[in-house]
């Protein structure tokens, strides 16, 4: 068997270069020859080019023109372009979520604005003030490792943190209190639960491990387990890292990663996601 594991042509850095090496190690174990190609040697103009001579392609970046590219090839590519646009734009998480009836923090999509516009008018708070009263979580739509996630405690806050944001649109959360430095990272590979960290941050309202939250293995309970398989399930994942946060009723969906830095997963639970992933994609490819 042939894959191909394409990785973003910028992100060249040890943080990212170690999942890259877990995969390929993992391939080699597992008898899959895997070429590994930034997004940089696959672009071509669009309609032409070779064809694709690879029997998967495993999708670790966010480029969702090539991975269209690919899957108009007949490729089977994973995640597909859909799970990652989902996953990618929190707007969208948001929306699958709902529809699907999971369970997650009350949600506004603050209205559009443009890169030399941004906000400009902050009237729409008077609504979100009702609807979610303070504080409030202001993120923008696209980001990752917690970065470009904010807590306004007040309307002046508000008002500073959306006006920083410049052209970035924002969506505006509930404050999940209960929850506050502290989530479950949730590992999905197909059906089955692969790893669980509890992440918690004494000094941070975000659990994320680089913002210098701390982790240990955890056993979740059943509740938070099928609402991880559900969160994965509702944006076509095929493998995924969920965000489960700790509702005073019960489980909460923060958000969805089509591709999870799985390198903390490793080291804190042992679980080695480059091989689930792998055997995932080999049993898919080969009809088992």
């Amino acid at each position: 068997m042939k894959g191909l594991l394409v990785v973003n042509s910028f992100l060249q850095n040890k943080k990212f270069g170690d999942l890259y090496a877990y995969f390929s190690s993992a391939a080699k174990r597992m008898g899959i020859s895997l070429d590994v190609r930034s997004s940089d040697q696959l672009f071509r103009p669009v309609g032409g080019g070779r064809r694709c001579r690879y029997g998967f392609v495993l999708f670790w970046d966010k480029d969702l023109f090539l991975a269209r590219r690919f899957e108009n090839e007949g490729v089977p590519v994973f995640n597909s372009s859909r799970a990652i646009a989902l996953c990618d734009d929190k707007a969208l998480t948001a929306e699958a979520l709902a529809c699907a009836g999971i369970r997650m923090p009350k949600t506004l999509i603050a209205p559009k604005t443009y890169g030399n516009i941004g906000y400009c008018d902050f009237a729409f708070l008077d609504r979100a003030e009702l609807f979610l009263h303070y504080p409030m979580i202001i993120k923008h739509r696209f980001g990752s490792f917690g970065a470009q996630v904010y807590l306004a405690h007040n309307r002046r806050e508000a008002e500073e943190i959306c006006a920083s944001c410049g052209g970035s649109e924002v969506l505006l959360e509930e404050f999940i209190s209960n929850s506050c430095g502290r989530d479950l990272r949730v590992n999905v590979v197909g059906e089955e639960i692969c790893g669980v960290m509890l992440r918690e941050n004494k000094n941070d309202f975000r659990s994320n491990i680089t913002l210098g939250g701390t982790m240990t293995p955890f056993d979740p309970p059943r509740a938070y387990r099928q609402i991880a398989l559900r969160a994965a399930r509702a944006v076509g994942a095929d493998f995924a890292g969920v965000d489960v946060l700790f509702g005073k009723n019960g489980p909460v969906v923060c958000e969805v990663n089509a591709s999870p830095h799985f390198k903390t997963t490793l080291q804190c639970t042992g679980v080695d996601l480059s091989e689930k992933i792998l055997g995932y994609i080999a049993a898919k490819v080969q009809g088992k």
